[in-house]
């Protein structure tokens, strides 16, 4: 028997443009990438929310044979790719994260995809793609390798379910990490790129998912208004299965220009949960809050720092050095998300700005530092090239400034 869905009273994807509301197309864009990464990573791009997709059974039968199909890989992948591609790798991108490999993959952005043609597989990871190791189709490979990771991709596109339409606009489904995500908000619109909603998960059993530090996460310019959240599981070849308390429906909240916060009460357990299975995040509404098109006259959100003499003796320095580069300007979306651009001119706007990542009352558990550890399976472009040394002085003297904040 199907699950009734909770009611929604807008499943349209609206956005406030100058007081005019104009709908919103699925969107999804490249940015320049860092450190010689595919420049997909840095936004966490993969689902581009779109709506089709394959039903219960036959995502179930793909999604079994596309994992037979990784397990035969593996051995080939690791020796290939793990060098570089482990926890603690040269490549920053541990998508071969232990113990469990399969779920590292597959949840990691831009390598599962509906379109198996457009994985970083396929246009990354091969020659004249720009990767800069060692390609699948390098001539010291097995010659067949770049055709079995084909068939593999294939089958877990085929595994892609669409969230059911009544949910309303809704990310893809994606394969959460056991640990630090970040759901970028880019596939709902151009207004909504470089946003995201952050958690940690963690499966307590068989039955039951635990999403914690729930954050939204704007932009330096925009902001966003979100009602009526809905977390969706995805079992393996089963139909879409929402939060059967529907934890999030009272809430309604507006997160200004260059701030973040808990949405709603910040935690949840999904009782409904199946080892293997997706997740998605669907809206009743999503709108972008922009205060220079008198969406609310809202000042930024920044909040400004406590400790600018801090962050200038003990942040900016290392800042400066380790994300400038991206953050201050070089990246688009990284810029957009996290914004260092007044790194020198304006420390107190950059330190405003850096300000809403980072975690006052315990400093080690800041995004700054689960995103780049080099020895983390977060998703992010730069982790200290694998060098845990220069990511501790890294830790160690940001955190001093941290520390002030609170």
């Amino acid at each position: 028997m199907k699950k009734k869905l909770a009611p929604r009273l807008n499943l349209k994807l609206t956005v406030l443009l100058g007081g005019a509301v104009v709908s919103a197309t699925a969107w999804s864009a490249a940015v320049g990438g860092c450190v010689d990464q595919p420049s997909t990573i840095m936004t966490g791009a993969g689902p581009t929310g779109s709506t089709s997709g394959t039903s219960g059974d036959d995502a179930g039968s793909a999604a079994d044979k596309a994992e037979a199909l990784f397990k035969a890989l593996e051995p080939e992948l690791l020796t290939t790719c793990g060098v570089c591609h482990e926890p603690g790798g040269l490549a920053d991108t541990p998508f071969l994260a232990g113990p469990d490999r399969y779920q590292s993959v597959a949840s990691w952005p831009g390598v599962v995809v509906k379109n198996p043609e457009q994985s970083l597989f396929l246009t990354y990871s091969v020659k004249g793609g720009g990767h800069s190791g060692t390609n699948l189709d390098a001539d010291t490979n097995d010659p067949t390798l770049l055709a079995r990771v084909k068939e593999w991709l294939t089958e877990e596109a085929k595994a892609i379910a669409a969230p059911p339409p009544e949910v309303g606009p809704a990310i893809d489904p994606f394969v959460p990490i056991m640990g630090f995500n970040a759901v970028y908000l880019g596939p709902l619109g151009v207004d909504f790129e470089g946003m995201a909603i952050t958690f940690n998960a963690e499966e307590i059993g068989t039955q039951s998912l635990s999403l914690t530090n729930i954050e939204v996460h704007t932009t330096a310019k925009l902001g966003v208004h979100l009602a009526h959240p809905l977390f969706v599981v995805f079992p393996v070849g089963q139909e879409a299965d929402p939060d059967p308390v529907d934890s999030f429906s009272n809430v309604d909240q507006t997160f200004g220009p260059g701030s973040g916060g808990e949405l709603g009460p910040g935690s949840l357990i999904l009782t409904n949960w199946k080892p293997k299975a997706k997740l998605t995040i669907a809206f009743e509404v999503i709108e972008k809050i922009d205060p220079g098109a008198n969406d609310g006259g809202m000042d930024g959100g920044t909040g400004g720092c406590k400790d600018v003499g801090s962050f200038t003796a003990n942040a900016q320095g290392q800042f400066s050095q380790r994300c400038g580069g991206c953050h201050g300007g070089g990246n688009a979306a990284a810029q957009g998300a996290v914004d260092m651009s007044d790194l020198n001119d304006d420390p107190a706007a950059a330190c405003a700005q850096i300000r809403y990542r980072v975690k006052p009352a315990d400093p080690a558990t800041s995004q700054i530092f689960i995103t780049t550890d080099p020895n983390g399976n977060a998703a992010h472009p730069y982790k200290f090239g694998g060098n845990t040394d220069n990511f501790n002085a890294f830790k160690n003297a940001v955190s001093t400034w941290i520390a002030a904040e609170n």
